[in-house]
């Protein structure tokens, strides 16, 4: 086995292991907002570990280049979704996007526009 197959095999089971432990904390995450966090790597870091792998393997040929486009569309992509669907998923649950009255700081005033 070569430092090249040692360094593929290592990659892969990174990015694979990644993906095992996100799968499993979207699982036992207790509400949305939490699984949300494990969706993250998934979306962003598994894809790079990933395309390191091909790159490591077939160098910048075809395979090579289409595994880094890949892992970029993933990379932009991902973070905006995620907090796409973490602002979709607090509008359905409270109405509105804007903070809650308990969570604002102390003397803070209310970011309602019709509240004092």
């Amino acid at each position: 086995m070569t430092i090249q197959e040692i360094g593929v095999s290592v990659l892969l089971f990174i990015g694979v292991g990644i993906t095992l432990i996100c799968c499993v904390g979207l699982m036992v995450a207790p509400d949305t907002y939490d699984k949300l966090h494990f969706a993250g790597p998934v979306s962003s870091v598994a894809p790079v570990v990933m395309a390191g792998a091909v790159i490591l393997e077939e160098a910048l040929s075809q395979s090579g280049v289409k595994a880094l486009l890949v892992a970029v569309a993933l990379g932009v992509s991902g973070p905006v979704l995620t907090h796409a669907t973490g602002r979709a998923a607090r509008i359905r649950e409270h109405g509105h996007f804007m903070a809650l009255p308990e969570e604002m700081p102390a003397g803070a005033t209310s970011p309602h526009p019709t509240e004092g």
